[in-house]
């Protein structure tokens, strides 16, 4: 079957990435952009269920349960390249990043203890973008939107890492590199698609290499746990406990927690 037809029909979403339609199976729109959505997906269900296991703060485990619904609904959106798939990867990036922003923001709040007044600010910011991005489909008015959330949440994570003296600032640093460096090759992919067409075309089994927006998806994956690996870090160092960072078999990274307690 020709490039651009497949299972999932003719694309319905308002977006088309740099990727070539169903090239490498009649049953994935885009390959590459789906399978990199594992970044987004192994590491925070490994985190959560650690978390769970030692029996600490449900906001640490909606941290990671937050990645993971924008890793399953981007790995949905790229797969069928649908518009209700798309709304699926796009709006739980909006309220995931609000769960991320109040976690952090709260950081050195007592066990237990809530801000009801910017629960109340962030939900409204959301419910909002997704009533106004419902109704007009303009995909610039999400990236502004979306934006200005990450923006937030990198301010707030380093006013964490000055005010708390043993927050992990290297955690912060490498999560902020990671997700900067693939938000350039987001940009990139966006703006020189065609030339990475091309290299694509001519560098034979090393095309994958060319797929900028997958990169963006591994590179954003990986830089948004380790940021919620700093937050659980400095919130638990907060409430007394003990914590350092292993790694589940040799390759994703963990916060190990000891004496822990149920909240």
């Amino acid at each position: 079957m020709a490039p651009g037809l497949g299972y999932w029909g003719p694309p319905s979403s308002t977006i088309d990435w740099c990727e070539e339609n169903y090239r490498v199976t009649h049953f994935i729109a885009e390959f590459w952009n789906t399978i990199s959505n594992v970044s987004m997906i192994i590491p925070p269900f490994i985190g959560a269920f650690l978390l769970v296991k030692d029996k600490l703060e449900f906001r640490l485990v909606a941290s990671h349960l937050s990645l993971m619904c924008v890793g399953l609904g981007s790995w949905c959106f790229h797969m069928t390249l649908l518009y209700s798939m798309q709304l699926l990867d796009e709006l739980p990036m909006i309220w995931g990043s609000a769960v991320l922003i109040y976690n952090l923001a709260t950081v050195e709040y007592p066990a237990k203890s809530h801000n009801l007044l910017l629960s109340a600010g962030l939900f409204t910011y959301c419910a909002i973008v997704t009533l106004v991005y419902i109704m007009c489909n303009i995909p610039i008015f999400f990236q502004i939107a979306y934006g200005l959330m990450v923006c937030s949440l990198v301010a707030t994570a380093w006013k964490v890492s000055r005010s708390i003296a043993w927050a992990n600032k290297t955690v912060l640093v490498c999560a902020v590199v990671a997700y900067g460096t693939g938000f350039i090759l987001w940009n990139i992919d966006n703006q020189f698609c065609s030339s990475l067409k091309s290299m694509r075309y001519h560098t034979g089994f090393l095309s994958p290499l060319f797929e900028f927006h997958a990169w963006w998806h591994i590179l954003a994956g990986i830089g948004t746990y380790m940021g919620i690996i700093f937050g659980a870090d400095a919130r638990c160092s907060v409430l007394g406990y003990k914590t350092k960072i292993k790694y589940w078999n040799h390759c994703v990274p963990y916060l190990d927690v000891k004496n822990g307690h149920e909240m």
